[in-house]
């Protein structure tokens, strides 16, 4: 087999794609079979196709067949945009000799995207795969091209009841900016304005980690069944890059066929306008709902709180009157027998007991009214008390002399 192509060779049968030159096959030790320029001969398209082709190797199958799906319906609209440019990307930029090489290269009228293929985007090697995309899309930016990224969806894990989209670390950088999304960043704007100190992810019940960039980028999920593939088009807020990953997801997302996706206008379309609208009009209201059942929330709580209140006020009113009346009966049966006209005699001769003392006081707060009966006023009896709390120091009575002080 080997010397039937080695043969064709010979005669002139094998040439470059790229350059049209004669091939020749090599089989050596140090590189499998292959076929070769002439010595002295080079080819930069060959090249470069080498360039890509190592940098596709980790690609799955369904890699070339979405990218040729997306860049023949693009080629097909350049045919009718005279100032759109279609190309294979290491086609294109092979003279230049770049490291790296977009899938498909696409110019209009002047402003030149880097459109990319990703599968296999999962968290086994996950960091070899974010140092890549990050490579590739600071070296498409310093050529001046804008990356477009379209994410096979096998890697798509949507959480929209709990407004979450789970992400890989690699998916950050494939969230692009376009022309929606800087409509979606205006009006989030206009609802931080509106509705002040509101954060509005917590709105929906999304926990952060950590303070949010009102920012919103796009990602793109690709689903192919067999020649078919269609789009999935998701607006989010990336959270902070901390594990786990993920974004707070302004939209549920939604399909589009591959025709309405790919319209070229300024950029390549990627969204439905009229969709787009709507998804903006129902977050607003969504919204503007959150924050009324948040006031709704308030004046519950507040009406709670006032009703809890006026309840804590009537237990501790019902509390007073038990105590007073816990007391005066208390006092009552203390004093029952009490000769208050010998407890005070006993305090101006400074022989008054601690209990006594606690009986006199007792005596006092609930028959003070009776002391004129025996010939003594509250003022008499409060002088003799001042004057025993100068002589007496035991603390049980002198705790008894003070209550009767300040009644």
């Amino acid at each position: 087999m080997i010397d039937k192509y080695r043969k064709a060779a010979e005669k002139k049968a094998m040439i470059c794609p790229f350059c049209h030159e004669e091939l020749r096959l090599r089989a050596g030790e140090i590189r499998d079979i292959h076929f070769a320029h002439l010595k002295g001969k080079s080819c930069q398209g060959a090249e470069a196709y080498d360039t890509y082709h190592n940098q596709t190797k980790r690609e799955n199958k369904k890699h070339s067949v979405i990218k040729e799906i997306i860049y023949n319906e693009l080629k097909g609209q350049e045919l009718i945009r005279p100032d759109l440019k279609v190309e294979y990307g290491y086609k294109e930029k092979a003279e230049e000799k770049w490291k790296h090489y977009p899938d498909i290269y696409l110019n209009k009228n002047g402003r030149e995207f880097a459109v990319s293929v990703i599968t296999n985007v999962h968290e086994i090697g996950d960091d070899k795969i974010v140092k890549t995309i990050n490579k590739r899309n600071k070296y498409f930016k310093e050529k001046g091209l804008e990356s477009i990224w379209f994410v096979e969806d096998r890697e798509l894990a949507d959480d929209y009841e709990h407004r979450v989209l789970h992400l890989w670390e690699a998916e950050y950088g494939l969230a692009i900016k376009t022309e929606e999304d800087y409509i979606w960043d205006k009006l989030l704007k206009e609802l931080s304005e509106e509705f002040p100190g509101q954060n509005i992810p917590s709105l929906f019940g999304y926990r952060a980690h950590g303070i949010m960039n009102r920012d919103v980028r796009s990602l793109y999920y690709v689903h192919s069944i067999g020649d078919e593939i269609t789009f999935s088009v998701y607006r989010l807020i990336l959270d902070q890059m901390q594990s786990p990953f993920r974004g707070f997801a302004l939209t549920e997302g939604y399909r589009m066929n591959i025709s309405q996706a790919l319209i070229v206008r300024d950029e390549i379309l990627l969204s439905d306008k009229e969709q787009e609208d709507k998804n903006r009009f129902e977050f607003a209201n969504q919204v503007l709902f959150q924050i009324e059942a948040l006031k709704a929330e308030e004046a519950l709580r507040r009406q709670a709180n006032e009703v809890s209140y006026e309840e804590q006020a009537r237990d501790e009113h019902f509390a007073s009157t038990v105590q007073e009346t816990i007391v005066e009966v208390a006092g009552a049966y203390m004093t029952a027998d009490i000769d208050v006209v010998e407890y005070v005699s006993k305090l101006k001769y400074l022989s008054l007991s601690p209990q006594e003392a606690e009986a006199l006081f007792y005596y006092l707060k609930v028959h003070r009214h009776e002391l004129e009966d025996y010939g003594l006023t509250i003022t008499e009896v409060k002088n003799w008390v001042r004057y025993a709390l100068g002589k007496i120091s035991e603390p049980k009575i002198r705790k008894w002399l003070v209550e009767i002080e300040e009644l």
